[in-house]
């Protein structure tokens, strides 16, 4: 069993350490950034795969070489294109990642990789406005808007309303998590601009008519989304 266990931990370093070649033309910034972020990521998910039931580590070992596979496809867009801000803002993302599923106890390292890592490729909204200035104004209009509805919900109504802002956030989350995980500026900019337009709709309304405007345009957001 130690040398099974040896052997996947092995893999699991060799699969991190292939991923993402640092191009020549780094900076030194850049190139420190990419490899602290190999380390953590050796180190978590090494931790979720020999933390896995031994009827689930080959299942368990196929979700993190998606990971992988995730980050290798975001650095080698920005590499394409010698964005060393973006590389570097997603080093540092999945290195914040890989500490946290580190952290998390062992039965609870899967879950920590999978809610955490779907999430990392997303810009932190705060660090709005010096991130990427598309999801920035975006996030910004969302949040007015969600505050809007809430703020125009009947006292009757107000925990049902709240309670379908929060529902439709997540949705949105999940999208504009997905589409960023992409690595496609043309799919993100849609996406983003489909929540954008949703939220002018919903600031554009009357107070009475806020929840019906969010149900109906973050609704048809989330639909587009997934074409």
């Amino acid at each position: 069993m130690a040398k099974i266990l040896l052997l996947v931990s092995l893999l699991l370093y060799i699969t991190i350490a292939e991923a993402a070649p640092i191009p020549a033309e780094w900076s030194a910034t850049a190139s420190k950034s990419i490899n602290a972020m190999k380390l953590k990521l050796a180190k978590a998910l090494d931790e979720v795969v020999l933390a896995a039931p031994p009827p689930k580590r080959s299942e368990v070992k196929k979700a993190t070489t998606g990971h992988l596979k995730t980050i290798d496809t975001l650095l080698a867009k920005a590499r394409a294109t010698g964005d060393e801000k973006k590389a570097i803002r997603i080093a540092s993302s999945y290195e914040e990642t890989a500490d946290l599923v580190i952290a998390a106890p062992p039965a609870q390292k899967f879950d920590a990789m999978e809610s955490t890592f779907s999430m990392a490729a997303t810009p932190d909204p705060t660090k709005c406005p010096t991130v990427d200035k598309a999801f920035c104004e975006t996030h910004s209009k969302i949040k007015k808007a969600q505050e809007e509805v809430i703020a125009a919900a009947p006292p009757a109504k107000a925990k049902e309303i709240k309670d379908a802002v929060i529902a439709q956030g997540f949705a949105m989350g999940q999208a504009i998590s997905k589409a960023y995980t992409t690595g496609d500026e043309k799919k993100i900019a849609l996406v983003l601009g489909d929540y954008n337009n949703a939220a002018d709709a919903v600031i554009g309304s009357p107070p009475a008519e806020k929840y019906e405007a969010m149900e109906g345009a973050f609704t048809a957001a989330a639909r587009a989304s997934k074409a």
